[in-house]
């Protein structure tokens, strides 16, 4: 299975004219591509529809800035693999505390790992409450309540990609303060 090219025409269309049924037909054509390609790094069917579609609707985001992407198939390749990539590594830091992803992530639970664990949770837990009023909502709806960006931002009363942004900013801080601790 292989991404459709998106054409130099196509690709003028969604960047420069905004023509939403040629990216419309663009996205259709290569979500199941890329969607299987994320779920080769991550596993998770749901998780990787999300990163499939917040990457896609990134291309309609680009605008005329899509024109200087010179090869759009390899950006959405590697894309996928940076947000996958990025969401296991903040998996495994956040689900330490033997959730759902435990058979992947933790081998044994040694009293050790359990304390650290626990003040990993409690530190994570303490710097998602010192969040901005906003963002802490928009985390809590998707992380928490695995609501998608989409319910979320109508939820908020805000477009999807300022749910985008706020999950963004949530993760840059929460990532920082997690690094500082250790």
């Amino acid at each position: 299975m292989y991404l459709k090219p998106l054409s130099a025409e196509n690709k003028k269309n969604i960047a420069i004219d905004r023509d939403e049924s040629s990216f419309k037909a663009y996205f259709v054509a290569n979500y199941g591509v890329l969607k299987s390609n994320a779920i080769s790094f991550i596993k998770d069917k749901q998780l990787a529809e999300d990163v499939v579609s917040e990457v896609l609707w990134k291309i309609w985001y680009l605008g005329p800035d899509l024109m200087n992407i010179a090869n759009v198939e390899g950006y959405l390749l590697r894309a996928i693999k940076n947000k996958c990539l990025n969401l296991l590594r903040i998996r495994q830091v956040i689900l330490t505390d033997g959730t759902e992803y435990q058979d992947t992530l933790i081998d044994k639970n040694t009293p050790e790992q359990i304390l650290i664990s626990t003040e990993s949770i409690q530190r994570i837990q303490r710097a998602v409450e010192g969040l901005p009023p906003k963002t802490k909502e928009a985390f809590k709806l998707v992380k928490e309540e695995r609501k998608t960006y989409l319910e979320t931002a109508e939820m908020m009363g805000i477009s999807k990609k300022t749910v985008d942004r706020h999950i963004q900013i949530a993760l840059e801080k929460l990532w920082s303060s997690i690094k500082e601790k250790k």
